[in-house]
Protein backbone atom coordinates (compact mmCIF):
# COMPACT_ATOMS: atom_id res chain seq x y z
CA UNK A 1 0.00 0.00 0.00
CA UNK A 2 1.60 3.81 -0.88
CA UNK A 3 2.36 5.24 2.06
CA UNK A 4 0.20 8.63 1.16
CA UNK A 5 -2.92 6.10 0.61
CA UNK A 6 -5.91 6.76 2.29
CA UNK A 7 -6.83 3.95 4.72
CA UNK A 8 -10.98 3.18 5.45
CA UNK A 9 -11.73 0.95 8.81
CA UNK A 10 -15.60 0.55 8.88
CA UNK A 11 -15.76 0.05 12.82
CA UNK A 12 -13.86 0.99 15.87
CA UNK A 13 -10.27 1.67 15.17
CA UNK A 14 -7.82 0.28 18.15
CA UNK A 15 -3.99 1.12 19.12
CA UNK A 16 -3.23 -2.01 19.44
CA UNK A 17 0.08 -2.98 17.35
CA UNK A 18 2.64 -0.31 15.15
CA UNK A 19 1.89 2.24 13.01
CA UNK A 20 4.14 3.19 10.20
CA UNK A 21 4.12 5.59 7.24
CA UNK A 22 1.68 8.86 7.25
CA UNK A 23 -1.24 7.60 6.70
CA UNK A 24 -4.45 9.08 6.32
CA UNK A 25 -7.29 6.64 8.49
CA UNK A 26 -10.90 7.41 8.20
CA UNK A 27 -12.65 5.06 11.05
CA UNK A 28 -16.27 5.22 12.31
CA UNK A 29 -14.49 5.18 15.90
CA UNK A 30 -10.90 5.78 17.01
CA UNK A 31 -9.34 5.03 20.11
CA UNK A 32 -7.23 7.60 22.02
CA UNK A 33 -3.99 5.58 21.70
CA UNK A 34 -4.95 4.74 18.16
CA UNK A 35 -5.29 8.29 17.41
CA UNK A 36 -1.77 9.33 19.42
CA UNK A 37 -0.17 6.48 17.47
CA UNK A 38 -1.18 7.74 13.94
CA UNK A 39 -0.64 11.52 14.33
CA UNK A 40 2.71 10.74 15.81
CA UNK A 41 4.18 8.75 13.01
CA UNK A 42 3.06 11.77 10.94
CA UNK A 43 -0.27 10.96 9.55
CA UNK A 44 -3.77 11.96 10.04
CA UNK A 45 -7.42 10.33 11.52
CA UNK A 46 -10.79 11.42 9.98
CA UNK A 47 -14.30 10.44 10.18
CA UNK A 48 -15.89 8.60 7.64
CA UNK A 49 -18.29 11.82 6.97
CA UNK A 50 -15.16 13.90 6.42
CA UNK A 51 -13.62 11.63 4.13
CA UNK A 52 -16.88 11.10 2.05
CA UNK A 53 -16.54 15.23 2.11
CA UNK A 54 -12.66 15.76 1.01
CA UNK A 55 -12.72 12.45 -1.68
CA UNK A 56 -16.29 11.99 -2.52
CA UNK A 57 -15.36 9.07 -5.34
CA UNK A 58 -13.38 7.40 -2.99
CA UNK A 59 -10.01 7.80 -5.59
CA UNK A 60 -7.27 6.05 -3.77
CA UNK A 61 -9.14 4.58 -0.25
CA UNK A 62 -8.31 1.50 0.63
CA UNK A 63 -10.44 -0.76 3.07
CA UNK A 64 -9.57 -2.51 6.11
CA UNK A 65 -11.93 -5.12 7.39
Amino acid sequence: MPEDAVVLVPGKLLGSGLVSGKRTVAAYSVSSGARVKIEEAGGRVISIHELMNENPKGTGVHILG
